[in-house]
C-alpha cells in the first residue's frame, strides 16, 4: 500500500476547555488510492470535520460526524484527499458541549447535526474559508466555550467516577467506588450509563483495553509485561480480551497496523 502524504497540525483547546476539549487536530492528506484503517474501541469520542470528499465508516459516508462509545472495532474508508480537522473529547465534554446524555450515542455514528444542530452546518461552512489553522483552531474555541457557558454539567459524583475510571486506567473497584460516593451499585451504573454512554464497569474494561492497545502499538513491551502493566490477571486474559474488543489477537492487529496510515490522522 502507498504511503499517504500529510501535513498534521495540532494544538490545545482554550485552557478553559481543560478536561472537556482535550485537542484540536488538522490535516491534509493525499494519497494514490483509497486507505482503510481500523478504528479501535475508545474511551473519547471524535467530531470530525472533512472539509472535501466524505470518509466512510463500515460503509456509510459523512463528512462531518462522531461517533459513541463502542465495544467493536469499526472500519474506515479514507478519499484519496483528505483536507479536514478531527476534535477529541472526554465524555464529560461531550455530555456539556452536545447537550444530551452520551447514551444517545452509544454504538452509533450520527452526523455533526443531530448534536450540535445548526452550528454543524456553520462550521462546516466556515472553516474552510479561514487563511490557516491558527484562525480555525480560533473559532472552535469560541464555539465551544459559548456551549459551554449555556452547558449543564454532570452530576459531580458521577464526575468523580468517570476521572478515577480514567486516571486509573480502568484499574478501580466499581463497588468500592460506589460505596465512596454513597450510591448503591445499581444506581451509580444506572446513572452512569444514561449520563456517560456505558456503565462504570464497561468504562473501565475500554480504558484498561485503550491503554494496553497504546502499549502494543508502541511495541516496546512484550504482551505479557503489557497485560501485566494494565491490569490483565494474565496474557491468556488479555489475549481473549484484545480478540473481543479488536476483532483479532494483539500480534495481528500490529501486523495489520503497520500497514495501515498512521495514528495522527485517525478519520
Amino acid at each position: 500500500m502507498d504511503a499517504p502524504e500529510w501535513t498534521f497540525v495540532s494544538r490545545a483547546p482554550d485552557a478553559r476547555l481543560a478536561g472537556l476539549v482535550l485537542n484540536y487536530e488538522g490535516y491534509t492528506i493525499s494519497s494514490e488510492r483509497h486507505q482503510r484503517r481500523r478504528e479501535l474501541p475508545r474511551t473519547t469520542l471524535p467530531l470530525v470535520i472533512s472539509f472535501g470528499d466524505a470518509f466512510q465508516l463500515d460503509g456509510q459516508p459523512l463528512a462531518a460526524f462522531t461517533t459513541g462509545i463502542r465495544q467493536n472495532s469499526v472500519v474506515t474508508r479514507w478519499p484519496t484527499r483528505v483536507w479536514g480537522m478531527q476534535v477529541d473529547l472526554s465524555l464529560p465534554g461531550a455530555r456539556s458541549l452536545f447537550g444530551m446524555p452520551v447514551s444517545v450515542l452509544t454504538s452509533r455514528i450520527v452526523s455533526l447535526d443531530e448534536v450540535l444542530g445548526p452550528m454543524a452546518g456553520q462550521l462546516a461552512e466556515r472553516l474552510p474559508t479561514l487563511p490557516d489553522w491558527s484562525a480555525r483552531f480560533a473559532l472552535l474555541d469560541e464555539v465551544f466555550l459559548a456551549r459551554l457557558d449555556a452547558a449543564r454539567s454532570p452530576d459531580p459524583a458521577l464526575l468523580r467516577a468517570w476521572r478515577r475510571i480514567h486516571d486509573s486506567g480502568g484499574n478501580v473497584d466499581i463497588l468500592g467506588l460506589s460505596t465512596e460516593l454513597s450510591y448503591s451499585r445499581q444506581y451509580l451504573s444506572t446513572h452512569f450509563r444514561h449520563t456517560f454512554g456505558v456503565p462504570p464497569k464497561t468504562l473501565a474494561r475500554l480504558r484498561r483495553f485503550e491503554r494496553a492497545a497504546m502499549l502494543v502499538e508502541h511495541g516496546e513491551l512484550t504482551l505479557a509485561d503489557v497485560a501485566f502493566r494494565t491490569g490483565y490477571s494474565d496474557q491468556a486474559h488479555f489475549n481473549r480480551e484484545f480478540r473481543r474488543l479488536a476483532g483479532c489477537s494483539p500480534r495481528e492487529h500490529l501486523r495489520l497496523r503497520r500497514a495501515e496510515p498512521a495514528e495522527t490522522a485517525r478519520y
